[in-house]
């Protein structure tokens, strides 16, 4: 029986950001009683809650979300934790896309543990056996693939670098098997010449 697992945090005004982005904004611009139509404008980061990261975001000159096509966002995904990642191996398909499962996402209402410094890192051997396996992406239920106030970045670099599109703030990953392939789809919005986008990410288990 086919399921279909929702991977994004739900979007509204009271939702957390990340401390120096943006808030979320969505607003009422019209009423049906007077205008006949119920129609919102919102306003948001493009790395606001679930979100991929390009090249661009980091990288100057680096590829934008329209220099990739649809097939890049989408795939024959495993997940892994700290307890599996070694076993990576044993997985006997070609995967399109590797997420990384800390637990973290449960803290996302939590904004000052979920964004602050104490969150879990990404094993760098981790960061390694993603670029060595040529993915197109990698995901993770953290705000970042690097630490709380890094300034170089080096996780980010070694990804993007290499055309890997990142996911982050993924959701519900408990609901996800482990070292089992299955479909994912991360589709971002359209935007032309942008870094990055939030998206509805979401997994399909058999």
């Amino acid at each position: 029986k086919m399921r279909l697992i929702d991977l994004s945090h739900p979007i509204s005004n009271e939702m957390t950001t990340y401390p120096s982005d943006p808030n979320v904004s969505i607003v009422r611009e019209k009423e049906i009683n007077r205008d006949r139509t119920l129609l919102h404008k919102f306003t948001m980061g493009t790395h606001t809650g679930t979100h991929l990261d390009t090249p661009s975001h980091i990288i100057s000159g680096g590829k934008t979300l329209d220099d990739f096509p649809l097939s890049s966002f989408t795939g024959k995904t495993v997940k892994v934790d700290l307890n599996s990642i070694s076993e990576l191996d044993k997985v006997d398909e070609k995967v399109d896309g590797i997420i990384f499962d800390s637990s973290w996402y449960r803290r996302f209402k939590e904004p000052e543990i979920y964004f602050g410094l104490d969150r879990p890192e990404i094993p760098i051997y981790l960061v390694k056996k993603v670029i060595e396996m040529g993915v197109k992406y990698f995901g993770c239920d953290l705000p970042s693939v690097d630490v709380s106030g890094s300034k170089d970045k080096p996780i980010h670099n070694a990804l993007l670098q290499k055309n890997i599109i990142i996911y982050e703030s993924l959701t519900n990953l408990n609901q996800l098997p482990m070292l089992t392939p299955f479909q994912f789809y991360g589709f971002p919005l359209p935007f032309v010449g942008l870094d990055g986008s939030p998206v509805r990410a979401v997994a399909i288990v058999t």
